[in-house]
Parts: C-alpha cells; structure tokens; sequence
C-alpha cells in the first residue's frame, strides 16, 4: 500500500493516541516531518483506500484528526462516550453499518430504559444524533466508508424552549445577596465576559492585563475559543479586590486551604458558587454559570445588535452556533418591536 509521508506519519500517531496526550503527538508529528526530510517518499495522488479495518483503528483515526482539527480531549471523549456505546450494541464493523442500523439505535435509546432504569431524555437523543452525524460524515468524507449512510438519516430536533436569562432587577438583587470577595469577583467576570465554566476555572491572574481591563482567553473548547474578552470596571475592581496583592496563578481557588494553590479549583465548585447566588437573590430560574453566559450574550447582542461580535467574544466556531443557541429568542424579540413599533 502506497502512502504519502501525511499519511504515514498520522498513521504513527494514531496508534499512540491512547498513550500520549494531544501536546506529545503534535511534537511525535513535526519531529517525524522533520526527520524524513532527507527520504524520497513517492506522493500519491489517488483517493484514499477504503481497505476496511477494524473499529478501533477507526475509533483511534478519528481522534486524531479531531485534535489536528483542534478539538479539545475532553470533546473527543464525549464523541467517544457516544460512538463506542453503538458499536458494542451493534456487534458490526464499521464498514457494514448501514443507515437503518443508525435508525434503529436511535430509535432503541429512545424508548429503553438506561443504567438507572429512567428513560434517555430528549436532549440526550440529540447528544446522540449529532454525534453520528460528525462520526459517520468524517468517515465518508475520508473515504473510511463508500456511502454517505447519515443522508438517509433524519436529525432528532429537541424542542427549542425559550433561552433562560437573568432579568435586570434580578442582576442587582444578585449583587446584593454575594456575601464573599470570591463570589463578587465570580458575578461580575460572569456578566462581563460570559466566560465558560471551564474557562473560569482555568483562568490565571497573569491572563488579566488590569491597566487595559483585557482577559486572554486560551482554554476553550477548541483552538477557536481562544480569544480576547474585556472586563468591567465593576468586574475588573472586584477581581482586583479578590486576588489582593497575589500577581500569579489562578484566579479563584478553593476556600478550603491545600498544600498545592496550583491546582485549579472545580468546576462544580464555580457551579456551586453561582447557583447560591442566584438562590439568594430569589432568580426565577436556576443560575448555573451557563444561564450567566446567555444573560451576557443576550444584553450585549441588545446593546450593538451585532451578531458576529457577540460570536466573536463567546468563543464560538460559527454565528449559527450564537444565533440558535444563545440569540434567537433576542432575535426575534427585535424583529417584533421594529414590526410592531408605532
């Protein structure tokens, strides 16, 4: 079998997948690239083989080009957590999946009962769906498979319920109820930056210029999020207070003292802050960090109207990502009001 040296060195790095981390097989790659400089490797110009494999080798070709893609590891396992599941149910090799087999599944976790012995929630139907449709559209698209079996395939829509947000009053009356420096710093970088979970705990005292109120981003959900968001004076004043005279590390730790301050505190924990907040300050819904990040989006995108912005300083791929699940309900809102305006 003819290879291009691409195709020889992601092949390396795809056996190496589950024994080294995304940083390693990046070096692995530019250090093969490197070497082979000096080898005349005949380049072919010919589609890939579809020489049939077995899954794990799919499964381990799949990680790899989702990383050189850009995609975190924690996503890529939940693409995982999502295809595996199917292939041990199934018993095939990836090569005879046919559409119906994906209908079928779909249909299966729809109305069998899980571990728990609950039935799988729409949103959790869906998860699955949209997995398959990236497994299954890369497969074809790399030639992996001859049929593109996710055409015949309907999408699971999940009912589009109205976005939660966190109304004006409520926002003070939050702002009232924090008790701690910690939960003031954690409100206001909130409803300044809409900053992910993950991204606040990730977040380090040196990615805050305090002069320009600028915070860099780099822990997103893929290379995309990273990105420049800016604070408050409010925000920036708080966190200021916060950190007191500390120049370096994370921004919020654990209330509870350990040996080691350069662990990054929970994300459960960050969860935790912000839903007491939210109960003290009577919110009419639940304020996971989440629901901060809509508030945000949603008064920025009312504030300049201006979609691709509000794309821009979220971390997301694309606008359609901001548009049907963060502003749509804005959206429309705005269309009504101009409609309607006398």
């Amino acid at each position: 079998m003819c290879m291009t040296k691409n195709e020889l060195i992601n092949d390396v790095a795809a056996g190496l997948v589950m024994t080294l981390s995304a940083d390693h097989l990046e070096l692995v790659k530019a250090t093969f690239l490197v070497k082979m400089q000096g080898y005349d490797i005949h380049e072919v110009n010919t589609l890939p083989s579809t020489e049939v494999k077995n899954n794990d080798f799919i499964l381990k070709r799949f990680t790899v080009d989702m990383l050189a893609k850009g995609l975190k590891e924690s996503s890529i396992k939940t693409y995982m957590n999502n295809i595996r599941p199917f292939f041990d149910y199934t018993k095939l090799n990836y090569a005879e999946v046919t559409p119906q087999h994906i209908i079928d599944y779909l249909a299966i976790k729809k109305v069998a009962p899980n571990v728990h012995n609950k039935k799988n929630s729409q949103s959790y139907i869906v998860t699955i769906c949209r997995t398959m449709f990236v497994f299954w559209g890369w497969a074809y698209r790399k030639h992996h498979i001859e049929q593109d079996i996710m055409r015949d395939v309907d999408r699971v829509r999940s009912k589009q319920k109205k976005k939660e947000r966190i109304t004006p009053e409520e926002i003070e009356a939050c702002r009232e109820c924090t008790q701690e420096e910690s939960e003031k710093a954690l409100l206001e970088l909130m409803l300044s930056t809409g900053l992910r979970v993950g991204e606040i705990a990730a977040l380090k005292i040196e990615d805050i210029d305090f002069n320009t109120k600028k915070v860099h981003i780099n822990e997103g959900k893929s290379d995309s999020a990273e990105r420049d968001v800016y604070l408050t004076i409010r925000a920036r004043n708080a966190i200021m207070k916060y950190v007191k005279n500390r120049t370096s590390g994370y921004v919020f730790r654990p209330k509870r003292k350990i040996l080691n301050d350069e662990i990054p505190i929970g994300k459960g924990t960050i969860e935790a802050w912000a839903k007491k907040i939210g109960e003290r300050a009577g919110v009419h819904c639940k304020t996971t960090v989440h629901v901060y990040r809509k508030t945000f989006a949603s008064e920025k995108y009312r504030q300049t109207k201006d979609v691709k912005l509000v794309s821009i300083l979220l971390g997301h791929a694309s606008t359609a990502i901001t548009e049907k699940y963060y502003l749509i309900d804005d959206m429309k809102d705005i269309e009504y009001q101009a409609l309607y305006a006398i």
